[in-house]
């Protein structure tokens, strides 16, 4: 375990970890924990599970993943979004049937932690565990620290949130004899609860490591409380698979470097001559092509991968040609935004009429004013338009004209008369 931590550092796995953590034996379980807040996994999920998939590779069988029902239900102090049983439930069901599709490990165990925190019984629970836990512990976690330095109250749910989530490390060790949890970065004060809770009631020694938050390019962690991002979510239907590819494609090079390093399989040796080579020829986005192939066929699948680079190598060619567009409208179809228009055939149909019957493209007159005042792209089947009328007779199919807005957002118009 010391020489793979070793070779985790490197790939900036490892944020923080026990003392020898080398210890930890491979037939022992290890956990990693989800809150559900969501119906979707988003990207910053996936260094977690990729890191569960790469133990997996080197022997570490026995895993079990916590879908956090009780703790979601309950609320980190960082959430203040209003949740409900029943959406919760609904959540796990989706996120469950994601984890199946990108875990390797299709023995995985997932569980929700409901089941046994709703057994609690509080004389119990105030006995027995909450007497191990010193308030002056709670009270140096940061996010506590700050919100009682600003005078924001704290409720009392919200207070015990992380020692709720320590508890379900002792649940894990008594039932499984689990001795290893593994999270992000903000987790540590958790899984050191549980390992303190572990010490205390059954004298045994139990590990935790952390690795790296996933960050944007503004140094964001994504989660979906933040209001400050966009979220790259897993489910296709809430991030298009055109908008996963602009954003891994367009990632800056340290962003690149960063994480081809965490989720690469290749060995470092090759890691580094592969950085080498990308840093002699940035141009050619050597690491964020073999990041949208490595993304895109794992969450989704290689057929999904092979159809949208089609797409993009015909929509973006210097020159595009119609012929093309008309040859491969079917497939530009699955993968663009798909914008339904009413239209009568008998009146001139502006590039206004779209913004007055549809606010995806321009939000309104103005941002479309503002637009073209400094001379924004708009192309309609690869043609500048003119005097911002579209010519009908120019319908692929009688139907479909693909309008280009700048140089990378695309939509497919599909005009149905009257």
């Amino acid at each position: 375990m010391k020489n793979l931590l070793k070779k985790f550092k490197f790939r900036n796995l490892i944020y923080n970890t026990t003392k020898n953590i080398h210890l930890f034996k491979k037939k022992n379980y290890f956990y990693f924990g989800i809150d559900p807040n969501y119906s979707s996994l988003h990207i910053g999920h996936l260094l977690g599970i990729s890191l569960i998939n790469r133990l997996y590779k080197l022997g570490y069988k026995n895993l079990i993943i916590i879908l956090g029902g009780a703790t979601s239900l309950i609320g980190d102090i960082k959430n203040k979004n209003k949740k409900n049983k029943h959406k919760i439930l609904k959540n796990i069901k989706l996120i469950k049937n994601q984890l199946y599709k990108i875990i390797k490990n299709k023995q995985i165990l997932i569980l929700n932690n409901i089941k046994w925190l709703k057994k609690i019984k509080l004389l119990k629970f105030l006995l027995k565990i909450l007497k191990k836990i010193s308030i002056n512990s709670i009270l140096k976690i940061k996010i506590i620290k700050k919100k009682l330095n600003n005078n924001k109250n704290i409720k009392f749910t919200e207070f015990i949130y992380h020692i709720l989530q320590g508890y379900d490390y002792l649940y894990l060790n008594n039932k499984f004899k689990c001795s290893l949890q593994i999270g992000g970065a903000d987790q540590w004060n958790n899984i050191i609860t549980g390992i303190k809770l572990i010490k205390k009631i059954k004298n045994k020694k139990v590990h935790g490591f952390t690795f790296p938050l996933l960050l944007n390019s503004k140094g964001i962690k994504f989660s979906k409380s933040n209001k400050n991002i966009k979220n790259i979510w897993i489910d296709k239907n809430k991030t298009s698979i055109y908008k996963l590819y602009q954003y891994l494609i367009n990632l800056s090079d340290k962003e690149a470097i960063n994480y081809f390093k965490q989720f690469s399989y290749l060995n470092i040796k090759k890691i580094k001559k592969t950085i080498l080579i990308h840093n002699k020829f940035k141009h050619k986005k050597y690491l964020q092509k073999y990041l949208v192939k490595y993304f895109i066929s794992w969450i989704h699948n290689k057929k999904t991968y092979y159809e949208i680079i089609s797409v993009m190598n015909i929509l973006f060619k210097k020159k595009i040609k119609i012929k093309y567009i008309i040859k491969n409208i079917k497939l530009i179809k699955k993968y663009i935004k798909n914008i339904n228009i009413n239209i009568n055939p008998n009146k001139t149909f502006t590039i206004y009429n779209i913004i007055a019957k549809n606010k995806i493209i321009f939000k309104s007159n103005t941002e479309y004013k503002n637009f073209i005042k400094n001379n924004g792209i708009l192309l309609i089947n690869c043609q500048q338009i003119y005097n911002h009328i579209i010519n009908l007779n120019n319908l692929i199919y009688n139907k479909y004209l693909l309008f280009q807005k700048g140089k990378k957002k695309f939509f497919l118009l599909n005009l149905k008369y009257k």
